[in-house]
């Protein structure tokens, strides 16, 4: 597959689509980010424990500026999404219209939070029928961290159901939160399902197994915007094994609107529900998708670090007041990274 030009993924197969609109009228951006999100570093803890980094483990704590942090853990750094709900709807709409779309419908799915769909919904009655209420669920199972889209919550029930799922995830009552999300009638979908979040990975990430005990509550299986082609051509695998459609969703959390979507020949967001719900899904691929993943999580990186003490907390205090009288090594950094971005940015290379 070239990576020019925008590819359909029907029936688990590729197809170049040229001209989207045309084909298909209705288009759905599902799996989105705003600044209701959290983000730790906590990657950095499998980093520091690599048998090289054993030397430079504590230079990389005092860059961040808590050299004297005892019981240290990059997961206690915390940052949040940059743009608001209503900064993603535009970046959104802005970027669907490039591809012909007049509009878009956007599902703000933040982790763990419902909060940035309802204050954009609440902004916009009139676009209800394009801002679909949802949140993107973190659960654990069999030692791994997964998360479950969850788009098309009732305005009424919204922040009840978020509540509940929410308890429940936390105390691992997963038979409670599939049927919750069974009796919710929410698109349910399984986001980037072969991320390897646990700590059992000479087992295998155990997808599979979801799906065997919990495939009745979810609906579809995710192409993912910030996952590579390998990945996502194995979630089409997995999908084509257990009989589920697959749509795409973008996962853009910083620079970039999304390069993956849905599209469909519905005319609202209940009918494009039903049509995954009866096993029907077209993910669109744009172009942005085929820049390298290296790449994409480069410019990740490169803007937290540009944008540390403003976005940045340390065990919820805001790293900008714990650092106001002191430099630390990711200023300068953060000063190279931020002229870094400015020339990738004229030179239309934020992708």
């Amino acid at each position: 597959m070239p990576d020019l030009g925008c590819w359909t993924i029907e029936n688990y197969a590729y197809r170049a689509c040229p001209e989207p609109r045309r084909e298909f009228p209705y288009a759905v951006s599902l799996h989105n980010h705003s600044l209701h999100s959290v983000e730790t570093m906590g990657i950095l803890n499998d980093v520091v424990r690599k048998p090289w980094m054993h030397p430079f483990s504590h230079a990389l704590q005092a860059a961040f500026g808590f050299a004297s942090a005892s019981a240290f853990d990059f997961n206690q750094i915390s940052y949040r999404a940059p743009l608001t709900p209503e900064e993603v709807l535009l970046q959104e709409t802005a970027a669907a219209a490039a591809l012909g779309y007049d509009e878009i419908v956007l599902g703000l799915t933040d982790h763990d939070e419902v909060a940035g769909s309802i204050e954009l919904c609440r902004a916009h009655p009139q676009w209800a029928h394009r801002i679909p209420l949802g949140e993107e669920l973190s659960i654990h199972f069999d030692g791994y961290l997964f998360h479950i889209g969850i788009t098309g919550m009732k305005a009424d029930a919204a922040e009840g159901l978020h509540a509940a799922l929410n308890e429940a995830a936390r105390a691992d009552r997963l038979d409670d939160v599939f049927e919750m999300l069974r009796a919710s009638e929410c698109l349910v979908v399984f986001n980037h399902p072969l991320v390897p979040w646990g700590k059992n990975r000479q087992h295998g990430i155990p997808a599979r197994e979801l799906l065997e005990r919990y495939g009745w509550a979810i609906h579809a299986l995710e192409y993912n915007g910030m996952r590579g082609r390998r990945e996502n051509d194995a979630v089409l695998e997995l999908a084509r094994s257990v009989g589920k459609p697959v749509i795409g969703g973008g996962d853009s959390h910083l620079l970039l609107a999304s390069s993956v979507l849905s599209v469909s020949h519905s005319g609202s967001f209940e009918e494009f529900a039903a049509e995954v719900k009866a096993g029907r899904g077209v993910a669109l691929i744009a172009p942005p998708f085929f820049a390298p993943l290296g790449w994409k999580l480069f410019l990740r990186v490169l803007y937290f670090i540009a944008h540390y003490r403003r976005i940045a907390h340390f065990r919820g205090q805001p790293v900008g007041e714990l650092l106001r009288e002191r430099i630390v090594l990711l200023d300068p950094a953060g000063c190279a990274a931020r002229a870094f971005l400015g020339v990738a940015a004229a030179l239309d290379l934020i992708r």
